[in-house]
């Protein structure tokens, strides 16, 4: 790989005054390999082409959230990935969420920063030594996590088991591969998955070491445009994701943990499989015990949206944007926008009474769908916890700043009637979705900043809470800080406005329960944060859930009337718990096992 090339799209944005004794006689395009690592902007600029790598918006799949191709969204665009995805529309020769190309090469940019861009070649403080050495060091913090981030995003895509039973990981790359090594197809083979963990885990805990936990005393000055660089922090709650994954039934081998079925697994060996649980909890309860995870904040809308200079404390790594892009797919037509992303009813469903703490789905709410004179309004969503508002718009419900409410009634401003791209669920989604509802008015186009939470505090707890569980049940929390049912009553009652949380209460006696409260959790608190397509896959959920939507009409009295009906069916089988290797990859290295059911 020539850095030359690497570096092209970002030469430009740097200052070339300190090195003219290197550049003096070269243009910028003259440059060789050799010329770049002396030079300390450049030579970063190898790493940060890492940090660019990672998505901006979080509806980076064509425009759309991978929410959609779950039971928690449909899509709007019948042409993009996600609505083939959802329609099983995956093979290993078309997978339209694919990132193993993309993931790999931005491996090799960290790995070519790593062996040339700490030596001494390259001075980032040419006047003194110790500033010099430290700044290597945080660099290579900054790798490390970098290196370990890439490939768990290809193991959480492409992790899965062979024909044999087997948990398989994904080649990990510890060094740059030379054209001779990639030449060598035999030198790449699919570790276990277990030890694709462990090249994380090594990588993260160095990473931790290294880094500082916050850059607000660092030695170098950051500007606004590498805000949410990696700190300690991040790797913590990147290493407390890797390890739920790690001990997850999906990825345990067929001795352990044997799929029977579509949202069916037999868990054959408890003892291992609880001992898994057992070390990933007591590994996760040491990073509670770190300074700067004392507590957490609970999601609002400005946090996300319309947000301020300073980013929430909960985001340990994030990314922002201060455009008005997400509000051109996202807003109703009415209001300029695409609508791309529906939100279901089945997420709605999700939603706990304010009441009793039971999902609305859940018989023991207080929300009774066959009650006379039901009224979908009053008797389902001005029930629901404090959360749903953030998360969706429904009928009737006043859109951002606009004094004026969703209205979906057949031939109203946000019906099919009224533009075909109007909402196919009858509800617009509203988290990561600016207030501003003239932000598209051609007349007065505005922006607004955001930020895409990548990595959160509070999904350590949420972590935690869900291996105490599956370690000991919802109430041991042998020599730990928390149970599980400590981590969920502090979640619940802060964030929920939960009056009595009889949910809560009943499920504290059953790990089977609990798990469910844990997941339904996750579900909620993580929405459009692309997170739930992975989590179904892990846990061996049914995939294949009827997507939901409601419909409103008038009856002769004029009254309104809701009607709930399907609106997609998703088409997965049992093999789509993994994911294909591409084809091209498999065909020219034969040491490459798919997984199984490709």
């Amino acid at each position: 790989m020539n850095i030359k090339y690497i570096l092209s799209g970002i030469l430009f944005t740097f200052a070339f005054s300190s090195c003219e004794d290197v550049l003096s006689t070269k243009t910028t395009f003259e440059l060789e390999d050799a010329d770049v690592w002396h030079v300390p902007d450049l030579a970063k600029g190898v790493l940060h082409k890492a940090y660019q790598g990672i998505q901006t918006r979080p509806d980076c799949f064509d425009n759309n959230f991978l929410d959609c191709a779950t039971d928690n969204a449909v899509t709007n665009v019948y042409s993009s990935g996600v609505y083939k995805l959802g329609l099983g529309g995956i093979t290993s020769m078309d997978n339209p969420i694919a990132n193993w190309g993309n993931c790999y090469k931005m491996i090799e940019y960290i790995n070519s920063f790593l062996e040339n861009g700490l030596t001494d070649n390259t001075l980032y403080n040419r006047v003194d030594k110790e500033k010099d050495k430290k700044i290597k060091e945080r660099l290579r913090g900054e790798a490390l996590f970098l290196r370990a981030w890439w490939h768990f995003e290809l193991l959480k895509m492409y992790g899965g088991k062979g024909t044999d039973g087997v948990a398989l990981g994904i080649p990990y790359l510890d060094h740059f591969i030379t054209q001779e090594e990639a030449s060598n197809k035999g030198l790449f083979v699919r570790p276990t998955y277990a030890k694709t963990i462990d090249c994380i885990i090594d990588d993260l805990d160095e990473a931790m070491d290294l880094l500082p936990s916050d850059y607000t005393s660092s030695e170098e000055e950051f500007n606004n445009q590498q805000m949410g660089r990696a700190n300690k922090l991040a790797a913590a709650v990147l290493k407390s994701r890797v390890l739920v994954y790690s001990a997850s039934p999906a990825y345990q081998d067929d001795d352990i943990v044997k799929i029977i079925g579509m949202g069916q697994y037999e868990i054959l060996n408890p003892d291992y499989y609880k001992s898994k649980w057992e070390i990933v909890a007591m590994e996760i309860n040491k990073i509670l015990s770190m300074q700067g995870f004392e507590d957490f904040t609970i999601l609002n809308k400005t946090m996300i949206a319309d947000a301020g200079t300073t980013p929430s404390d909960d985001f340990v790594f994030y990314k922002y944007f201060n455009t008005n892009a997400l509000e051109k797919q996202q807003f109703p037509p009415f209001y300029y926008g695409n609508a791309n992303t529906n939100p279901s009813h089945n997420l709605v469903m999700a939603f706990c009474s304010k009441e009793n703490g039971f999902p609305a789905y859940d018989s023991r709410s207080d929300i009774d769908y066959n009650a006379e004179g039901f009224n979908m309004i009053d008797d389902l969503y001005s029930k629901l916890d404090n959360r749903f508002r953030l998360n969706v718009y429904t009928h009737k419900m006043p859109f951002g700043d606009s004094g004026e409410k969703i209205d979906i009634l057949p031939g109203r401003k946000d019906s099919k009637e009224y533009s075909e791209n109007a909402s196919r669920s009858g509800y617009y989604l509203a988290k990561f979705v600016s207030a501003k509802a003239s932000m598209l008015n051609p007349t007065q186009t505005q922006t607004s900043p955001h930020y895409n939470p990548l990595l959160r505090k509070i999904e350590v707890f949420l972590n935690f809470a869900e291996a105490a569980n599956e370690a000991w049940g919802p109430t041991d929390k042998k020599s730990c800080l928390y149970s599980a049912y400590d981590i969920m009553s502090d979640i619940r009652s802060t964030s929920t406005g939960i009056n009595d949380d009889q949910y809560l209460e009943s499920a504290s006696t059953d790990e089977t329960e609990f798990r469910k409260l844990i997941q339904n959790e996750r579900r909620i608190e993580f929405a459009f944060e692309n997170q739930r397509y992975f989590d179904m896959r892990r846990w061996l959920l049914p995939l294949n859930e009827t997507v939901q939507g409601v419909s409103v009409s008038l009856n002769d009295n004029n009254d309104e009337v809701f009607t709930v009906f399907d609106v997609e069916q998703r088409k997965y089988e049992i093999k789509n718990y993994y994911t294909p290797l591409p084809y091209d990859e498999v065909a020219k290295n034969s040491n490459l096992v798919n997984n199984f059911g490709w």
